[in-house]
């Protein structure tokens, strides 16, 4: 019996499919049987259902390959086949029939996000015991039904609420919550109830916030904190524009550990500030200080990127390139999302800036790199220059690299530059920003040669947030 080539195993297939970008999976699967049967799994995997997609015929054939499913059919009524491989669901404006919620009942994740969910739905959701986490979206909520919802909060481990109006009725001040260990919530009417939720909560581990709550909350916030009402609380993200310094400072004083920290309340960085951050260099994996920080903030970036190992995404409003070129090596090579604001001396740019690259070749696992954030340039300064002759020949070790941004810069790249990143950066996507901004000759012809090579060429990236 002749031998089997390995990469004909079944198991060999599958593990090499896996790593085969989402774009090129249809084609694999259409090389052979084998190749088939290795990649109509990871195809319909994940699968976003939207009105006139051909997923919706295909729905039936393929439903058993489906673990993750997100339902957009805006207000169409539609019924679907049973997936019995189910783990997590995400309905938005859904208008069929809830039993097709009640046939998944093993999945362990649900977002629901619709203005007003049917009263037979919060009849069912207490039937799903597999139920891990739950997500509501701008949703109101009766007396009634904010008693299911702290029922099912029993046993859940996640929660994710946005735009929900909850009474401040129910059952709420008899009951805890020990299973909870993720809460986001994000632009309530009444962040009151929800801090009361959460003081109920001892075994939170992560809290993501949004929003702008009263000051009293931001305060009620700060001294649980302090209180140690968590006390496995350790990854914190706060998008609160309201909050006032003195109380986030206060939070990241009594934080035991950090893994990650996401706010963007901080307008400048202080000493005192640093002081409090230091203690958590060691520990923390992402860093979001917010895009519009006061370019004073500069200075911090080095000292941070050459202190925290564990470093996996920072986001950071301003760097200084000198002190980059001049200060310890970046020592956070497990990276892979990168976004600040590099400026240099338009004087000195050919000196510094393949200084500051040989930093960023140290982060080989980078895949999104941001090198423009910031639209308000300090006079006399100019933002990074991605030409051979200035040093990006040094940024030949990202070959994990799949997002490049580099916003309203006005870069001066020939053919040479981008058949250079098409050459060394073989697993790029997605290219955002003006590859030539003096000649839209050359910035069409760039354009498509991006294009021959798959790589999309995108400009609205340079107007939304990076999540």
């Amino acid at each position: 019996m002749p031998s089997q080539h390995p990469l004909e195993l079944p198991e060999i297939l599958s593990h090499i499919a896996s790593y085969v970008h989402k774009r090129s999976r249809p084609s694999c699967a259409r090389v052979s049987k084998g190749w088939y049967q290795a990649f109509i799994p990871l195809i319909w995997k994940d699968i976003n259902l939207t009105p006139h997609r051909p997923e919706l015929e295909a729905m039936p054939r393929y439903s058993h390959h489906v673990k993750k499913l997100n339902v957009d059919v805006r207000n169409l009524i539609l019924d679907l086949p049973q997936c019995p491989n189910l783990q997590s669901l995400t309905l938005t404006k859904y208008l069929g029939s809830t039993e097709m919620v009640l046939h998944h009942s093993h999945m362990t994740h649900l977002w629901i996000n619709q203005e007003q969910l049917l009263p037979e739905l919060w009849t069912i959701l207490p039937q799903l015991h597999s139920l891990r986490e739950l997500g509501l979206s701008t949703t109101n909520v009766s007396e009634q039904e904010t008693d299911t919802l702290w029922q099912l909060c029993t046993r859940l481990e996640g929660l994710i609420v946005f735009g929900v109006s909850i009474p401040h009725q129910g059952q709420l001040s008899s009951m805890t919550f020990p299973s909870l260990k993720k809460l986001t919530v994000g632009y309530l009417k009444d962040f009151s109830t929800i801090l009361e939720f959460m003081s109920r909560c001892p075994s939170l581990a992560v809290l993501r916030l949004f929003g702008s709550p009263y000051r009293r909350d931001a305060y009620g916030l700060a001294e649980r904190i302090a209180a140690k009402t968590w006390p496995h609380l350790h990854s914190f993200s706060l998008e609160l524009q309201k909050i006032p310094e003195e109380e986030l400072i206060s939070i990241i004083k009594n934080l035991q550990q950090i893994t990650c920290l996401e706010t963007e309340c901080i307008s400048s960085i202080q000493p005192g500030t640093m002081d409090l951050l230091r203690p958590h260099f060691t520990s923390l994996t992402y860093l979001n200080l917010g895009p519009d920080a006061e370019p004073s903030t500069s200075r911090i970036a080095q000292e941070i990127l050459s202190s925290c190992p564990l470093l996996e995404r920072v986001m950071l409003a301003h760097i200084d390139t000198t002190a980059v070129a001049e200060g310890k090596p970046w020592v956070c090579t497990r990276l892979r999302f990168l976004a600040m604001h590099f400026q240099f001396d338009p004087l000195t740019i050919s000196e510094i800036q393949p200084r500051v690259f040989e930093q960023i070749a140290r982060l080989y696992r980078l895949k999104l790199l941001w090198l423009c954030r910031s639209f308000n340039k300090p006079p006399f300064q100019t933002a990074v220059d991605l030409r051979l002759e200035n040093g990006l020949d040094k940024l030949s070790t990202l070959r994990s690299l799949r997002d490049i941004i580099f916003g309203n810069s006005i870069q001066k790249m020939g053919e040479r530059e981008i058949e250079w990143m098409l050459g060394h950066w073989t697993s790029l996507d997605r290219m955002s920003g003006i590859c030539n901004g003096v000649d839209p000759v050359m910035q069409e012809k760039l354009v498509q040669l991006l294009n021959e090579h798959g790589v999309r060429f995108d400009l609205k990236s340079l107007y939304r947030k990076v999540q």
